[in-house]
């Protein structure tokens, strides 16, 4: 996406990214992060060697920093070429850099998920992740019915969801404290699958 926009083009990755993006006031990022996103099933499949989990919840604030770099390069991109001139969903066709670029980015991903835990790249540096938090808690400020945990409170204290918690996330400790929005959520599925009491569930609900 960010070598089209570099040439002024507006490419398919670009045009999948704002429909995440808008789909995240309804669906949190579950849109991308929990369902689509071939890098996250990349990390949980190399993280799952390991079975290690990204618990450092400070760290995920360094991912806001990339996201910042990340509007600043695409912004001083499309103001040096004076803006967007068009559409090309396949471009940029046969650029050299991406021969190099996407191996290697495939490559840091699977990295960081055998030393830190899957998911890593998710939870500390993905940008993208940040916009669809942004989208999250826009559809939230606005009261949009969107998707998110719900508590049924009557969970037995077993842990099996942080177990299973791809993001490394004390989900046993946000079920006890009815603290079910946290924005490093990605809202998989894998604590609803994973609950011998059915304590989780998911909702569509504005307020339960």
């Amino acid at each position: 996406m960010v070598e089209g926009v570099k040439s002024g083009i507006i490419t398919l990755s670009f045009l999948v990214f704002a429909v995440w993006l808008i789909l995240s006031l309804f669906m949190g990022r579950s849109v991308s992060c929990g369902y689509t996103c071939p890098y996250g099933a990349l990390q949980e499949i190399l993280g799952g060697y390991t079975n290690k989990k990204p618990r450092s919840q400070r760290g995920s604030k360094i991912r806001y920093p990339f996201a910042v770099l990340f509007i600043i390069i695409v912004s001083y991109s499309i103001l040096k070429i004076g803006g967007l001139k068009g559409f090309d969903l396949l471009a940029p066709n046969g650029n050299p850099k991406l021969v190099i670029l996407i191996p290697l980015f495939i490559l840091i991903t699977g990295i960081l998920s055998i030393i830190f835990g899957s998911r890593a790249f998710c939870k500390y540096l993905c940008p993208q992740g940040v916009f669809l938090t942004i989208g999250t808690e826009l559809g939230r400020k606005i009261k949009i019915p969107s998707l998110h945990l719900k508590n049924n409170h009557n969970c037995s204290n077993c842990e099996l969801c942080n177990k299973s918690c791809p993001m490394g996330l004390d989900v046993n400790y946000m079920v006890k404290n009815d603290t079910m929005d946290d924005l490093n959520c990605i809202l998989c599925g894998e604590c609803i699958k994973n609950c011998p009491k059915n304590a989780i569930n998911y909702s569509f609900n504005i307020e339960d």
